[in-house]
């Protein structure tokens, strides 16, 4: 399950990167387009911290320190 959290996570900052970087490369002005990037933009980095969290979650707590 970790591993295909870290992948899926992986591959959902790749898409994110990829989209910022069309975004940059977009001269002028933002357009309607642009602006489309920026929403997609904001629900991928939401749906990565969500995601992020349910991998934080499949991880046990630490072990207390023992004396």
């Amino acid at each position: 399950e970790i591993s295909t959290a870290v992948q899926g996570i992986s591959s959902d900052i790749d898409e994110l990167k990829a989209k910022i970087e069309e975004l940059q490369n977009s001269p002028g002005s933002i357009t309607p387009e642009d602006q489309a990037l920026l929403d997609e933009i904001q629900a991928d980095a939401e749906s990565i911290a969500t995601n992020v969290k349910a991998l934080d979650a499949l991880n046990p707590p630490p072990a207390p320190p023992s004396e």
